[in-house]
């Protein structure tokens, strides 16, 4: 073999080399992560967030910090990770009340969610429980609409803001059973459940896992729950639909997203690994302790449900006349 050979061998020796130590650098995540949660420490969403940080921590071995940038009905922390790399180090918990029912029923967002973000896995679900007064007389579905047709004014309704899921739900209910109700928007779940508790407002459409500690000290009276099935929370509460009101599925749900431009491999590795996570052991657990049912799915089933959502809420949205002006509602 003569020195030319022999320099160009060990140049294709080197550069291979150099090539496969930048690929091992490269495997991902070779860094901390960051988990966005666009709401304050201490809900479900948060709750859901710390669950998945600390699975793909221990999957990786390395941090997945959790970081908390509430505001704006969670817009606040989807345009911080909308506006970063998407290489896969700034993920963000996101589901129905952030990532659907904003661009379904608000105009002029500043942000175009739906094509900002890509769904990377489900995590869980949770319904909503229709809630009366603990105390109070009314015993049933059929019960509440029968006392909200015989009034002479509308019965009134709470949620935790305009274009929640608890309001679009609230809307729903008056849409398929023909009863005139009144929107009594607050700040938060809290507030919105005690004005119920107290009697100040009729229903509630609550989150499960949020109203959970104040049906359990009868504070509040669980009428029916929102999906196809009865929960094992409740198992002696009907559906709505075994209330007599058809065609009535409603559940909320939580996962991961990433801003929009992930590369596939990196979003195909995440979703495997968090769907794995979450089907067992004690990251199940700590979800269904505090209301949620863990229903996993990878990213493209999960994409195409999200698409489903936006489409199903829009519509509702339209039918019930439901169309705020951004900074109006």
């Amino acid at each position: 073999m003569d020195r030319r050979t022999v320099l160009k061998a060990a140049a294709g020796t080197a550069a291979f080399s150099m090539f496969g130590s930048a690929f091992a650098q490269d495997k991902y995540p070779s860094k901390p992560i960051r988990m966005v949660v666009p709401y304050p420490p201490g809900g479900v969403t948060d709750l859901a967030g710390r669950v998945s940080s600390e699975i793909l921590s221990n999957k990786y071995g390395q941090p997945v910090v959790v970081e908390n940038r509430p505001g704006a009905n969670a817009l606040i922390g989807q345009q911080y990770v909308a506006g970063l790399r998407p290489d896969g180090y700034t993920l963000m918990i996101g589901g129905l009340g952030s990532q659907v029912l904003p661009p379904a029923t608000i105009r002029n967002l500043p942000l175009d969610i739906p094509n900002r973000f890509v769904p990377i896995a489900q995590i869980a679900e949770f319904v909503n429980i229709l809630v009366v007064k603990g105390d109070s007389p009314i015993n049933s579905v059929e019960e509440l609409i029968r006392h909200a047709k015989s009034s002479k004014e509308p019965i009134t309704y709470s949620s935790n803001g305009v274009g929640t899921s608890a309001h679009m739900t609230s809307e729903y209910f008056a849409m398929r059973t023909g009863i005139k109700t009144l929107h009594i928007p607050y700040k938060g779940a809290n507030e919105a459940q005690i004005d119920v508790a107290t009697g100040l407002v009729d229903f509630f459409f609550a989150n499960l896992p949020s109203a959970l500690a104040m049906v359990n000290q009868g504070r509040l009276k669980v009428l029916a729950v929102t999906s196809s099935k009865r929960v094992r929370q409740f198992p002696n509460v009907p559906t709505m639909a075994e209330a007599g009101v058809s065609d009535f599925n409603i559940t909320s749900w939580l996962g991961v997203y990433g801003p929009a431009g992930m590369p596939k491999a990196i979003v195909d590795q995440l979703s495997a690994d968090i769907v794995a996570g979450v089907s067992q052991g004690e990251p199940r657990t700590r979800l269904e302790n505090v209301g949620f049912e863990v229903n996993p799915m990878r990213s493209e089933q999960w994409d195409r449900f999200n698409k489903e959502e936006l489409a199903r809420w829009s519509d509702i949205a339209k039918k019930a006349g439901i169309s705020i002006e951004f900074g109006k509602g």
